[in-house]
């Protein structure tokens, strides 16, 4: 009995060994079969569905049939991918971009480069919509939306696309606010903003021909006498000397931020209330001297012009582009000047002469415009005004 118990309780120890060896042999085998009988009911999902029929291979490297389906719906998938990026490119280029954006996203993210193939597509289909979208918000006058969406555009491509829009509507908002500020105490300046509003978007917000409609039905106010020139005579030693400080400290900071022709104004008023001010004249001529022998600096001189004509200071325009054209040796750059020149004569002469009585541009804005092309110079249309480039149009023909 005692031979029997013992005997049995060997068979026992001998199974349970044999039991404990058996499933470390056989567990990749049963993991493999697993994952493959998974991996047939992910259909759903077919990069998962790749993953663990690929997996179930590598487990079982031996069994031909995990190899082969592995290779086989992997292949397929590539494939699959590859065609609908193909196709959605093709879309894309023939400007069908739901097309395109409806077979980029088929593309799955199971092989790297045309996942990020198709991501990138999927981006610019994004942007080239809000470009859409910017130029129609654009057109209809909601300048609103023009900033907004074109602060959502993430391409470089995108951005230029859009910046002519985005600088115009707020040039726009630049005009309306100072109409808005003006038209009680200058409205005639009024009437110039609300106009180059109104030119440059005849749709915008604000209602720009209305405003000069109600301001061109009020009196028009007695014309100014200028201010005459400071002189000695008008003030206290101390107040000139109070004046001459804030004006010299006027003309460093513009100096500073390399305004040479707002410094060299600056000097020139120190002067009117003290003709023997040798610091200001001395600076006058070094300035002058710089923007004569120096190329930045008549730069410079050239882009404060330029900001003259944009806010709409056309006289200031007028003299700084003169200046700078004078001779070779300053007019580094004289295609835009000259542009701008024509262009600066041009809004001063619609802004000032009635509708009815305006006989067309005068021989000096020809002459400009014509110099210009010369120079070989072409104005980003998207700055400038419709009414200066018709007349900048008709001047080529």
């Amino acid at each position: 009995m005692k031979l029997q118990r013992f005997a049995s309780i060997l068979c026992i120890i001998f199974a349970a060994a044999h039991a404990s060896r058996l499933p470390a042999q056989e567990r990749p085998k049963q993991e493999a079969g697993g994952l493959f009988e998974k991996a047939q009911r992910e259909g759903g999902d077919r990069v998962k569905q790749v993953e663990d029929f690929c997996a179930a291979a590598q487990l079982e490297p031996k069994n031909k049939k995990y190899n082969d389906t592995c290779n086989s719906y992997r292949s397929g998938l590539l494939q699959d991918d590859t065609a609908a990026l193909a196709i959605a490119i093709s879309a894309y280029k023939n400007h069908d971009l739901t097309s395109a954006e409806t077979q980029a996203r088929l593309v799955s993210n199971y092989d790297q480069k045309l996942s990020g193939s198709a991501r990138f597509l999927l981006e610019r289909i994004h942007d080239d919509r809000l470009v859409t979208q910017v130029q129609a918000a654009w057109n209809r006058g909601d300048l609103q939306a023009v900033l907004s969406e074109a602060q959502e555009i993430n391409s470089a491509d995108g951005k230029a696309a859009v910046n002519g829009y985005v600088n115009n509507a707020n040039l726009y908002n630049g005009y309306m606010d100072q109409a808005r500020s003006e038209a009680q105490s200058n409205p005639q300046d009024a009437i110039r903003q609300l106009t180059l509003a109104k030119n440059l978007n005849p749709n915008g917000p604000g209602n720009p021909a209305g405003m000069i409609a109600d301001l061109q039905r009020k009196p028009v106010p007695p014309t100014p006498v200028p201010t005459p020139a400071p002189k000695n005579t008008g003030d206290s030693p101390a107040e000139i000397a109070k004046k001459v400080s804030k004006l010299m400290s006027d003309a460093h900071n513009a100096e500073q931020q390399n305004d040479m022709p707002g410094a060299i104004n600056d000097y020139g008023l120190v002067l009117k209330l003290q003709p023997n001010n040798k610091d200001a004249q001395t600076n006058i001529d070094r300035l002058q001297l710089a923007i004569k022998n120096d190329p930045a600096a008549a730069k410079n001189e050239l882009t404060a012009a330029i900001r003259y004509f944009y806010r709409s200071q056309f006289e200031d325009a007028e003299r700084e582009f003169r200046d700078y054209l004078k001779t070779p040796d300053t007019a580094q750059n004289p295609g835009p000047a000259y542009f701008y020149l024509g262009a600066t004569l041009l809004e001063e002469s619609v802004l000032t002469t009635p509708a009815s009585s305006w006989q067309g541009p005068s021989p000096d804005v020809v002459s400009a415009f014509v110099s210009a092309r010369a120079a070989s110079y072409k104005p980003v249309r998207t700055y400038v005004s419709p009414t200066v480039l018709k007349i900048w149009d008709q001047t080529g023909q």
